[in-house]
C-alpha cells in the first residue's frame, strides 16, 4: 500500500491528480473501459462526489469537507489497494452514452453488440420495423436489452438471465429507463422456462471465457461473477447450448447475434459445419457473429 501525506489535498483538482497516481503505480489494470488513469481517476473522484461528468471543470477547484475527502479517499484505496473495479464502487457504468446501475451481482458492461445496436446494425437485419419480438439471452444487468428497447420502440424485449441476483439489478436499470411495460426480466436457464415463445431477434452476450484464461485473469475480474464469465474448457459450452436450443424460438426470417469475445477459433473448431457471418466492430472481424435461422442446424 502507498503511504502518502494526503493533508495537502483540498480541492477536487487535487484528489483527481492524486488518484492517478496513485494508479499509475498500483497494480491495476484497465479493461473495463477506461482508456487511462487520468479518465478514471476524474469518473471516480467526481461520481463518488454525484457530481456530473459535463460539470468537471465548473467544480475542479472546489474544496471537499472533511466528510466527502474520507470518502472519496476510502474510494480510492478500494480501487489502487484493493483493485475494486470503479464501477462497482461508484455502482455505474456508462455504455455508448447511457448510464446504468451495477453492483457485484452482475458483470460491468462491456458489449461490442452495444456498438451495433447504436449503428443500426449497420443495415444488416432483414426488416428492422418488422422486429417486434426480442430476446436479451444472459441479459445481466439489462443493459443490452434496455438499449434494444431504445433502438426498437416497436418491440417488446425479454431480458433472461439464470441468476435471480442478476435480474434484480436488471428491474433496477429497466425502472430508471422506464421500460416496465416494454422489457420485461424472466429467470430462465437459457430457454427453460419460455416455452414456445418465439422472436424475430435474438442477442446473447454469454459466458464465453475459458477455464484456462480465467485464471490468468487480472484481480479485478474476480470481482465479477464467475457465472457470467466462464464456460467450459474452450469457453463455448453456454453457445452450444444456446445453438441447440434457438432455431425453436425463432420467428420466420429470424436472426441470432452472439458475442464471443476472442472465442473465434474455438468456435470454428468446435462448430466447423455451422456458417455464421461475421459483423465488424472497433474488437476486430470476429467478436459478433449474426446467423439466419435457416441457418441453424435443427435441435
Amino acid at each position: 500500500m502507498m503511504e502518502t501525506n494526503t493533508e495537502p489535498l483540498k480541492t477536487i483538482r487535487d484528489f483527481i491528480r492524486y488518484c492517478t497516481t496513485r494508479l499509475y503505480s498500483s497494480e491495476a489494470t484497465f479493461n473495463h473501459g477506461y482508456q487511462n488513469p487520468e479518465e478514471e481517476a476524474a469518473f471516480l473522484v467526481l461520481r463518488t462526489l454525484r457530481i456530473p461528468l459535463e460539470y468537471e471543470e465548473k467544480f475542479l477547484d472546489a474544496t471537499l469537507t472533511g466528510n466527502e475527502r474520507e470518502t472519496v479517499l476510502n474510494n480510492i484505496s478500494r480501487r489502487c489497494d484493493d483493485l475494486e473495479p470503479t464501477a462497482y464502487i461508484t455502482k455505474e457504468w456508462w455504455l455508448t452514452g447511457f448510464p446504468f446501475y451495477v453492483d457485484e451481482r452482475v458483470l460491468i458492461p462491456r458489449s461490442y453488440i452495444a456498438e451495433l445496436i447504436e449503428k443500426n446494425f449497420d443495415g444488416l437485419l432483414p426488416d428492422p420495423a418488422r422486429i417486434h419480438s426480442i430476446l436479451d439471452m444472459c441479459t445481466g444487468s439489462g443493459c443490452l436489452a434496455i438499449l434494444l428497447a431504445e433502438k426498437f420502440p416497436q418491440a417488446e424485449v425479454d431480458a433472461v438471465d439464470i441468476s435471480s441476483d442478476a435480474l434484480e439489478v436488471a428491474e433496477i436499470n429497466i425502472a430508471d429507463y422506464e421500460f416496465e411495460n416494454r422489457v420485461y426480466p424472466i429467470q430462465s436457464d437459457l430457454f427453460e422456462n419460455l416455452q414456445n415463445t418465439k422472436y424475430d431477434l435474438i442477442i446473447s452476450n454469454p459466458p464465453y471465457v475459458t477455464e484456462a484464461s480465467m485464471e490468468g485473469l487480472p484481480q479485478e475480474y474476480r470481482y465479477e461473477p464467475s457465472l457470467a464469465l466462464v464456460a467450459g474448457a474452450d469457453g463455448m459450452d453456454i453457445i452450444d447450448r444456446l445453438l441447440k436450443e434457438v432455431k425453436a424460438h425463432l420467428n420466420d426470417n429470424g436472426v441470432l447475434i452472439v458475442e464471443l469475445g476472442d472465442g473465434a477459433e474455438n468456435f470454428k473448431e468446435r462448430f466447423p459445419n455451422i456458417e455464421v457471418t461475421w459483423l465488424p466492430t472497433s474488437g476486430g472481424k470476429d467478436q459478433v457473429f449474426m446467423i439466419k435461422k435457416e441457418q441453424l442446424p435443427d435441435a
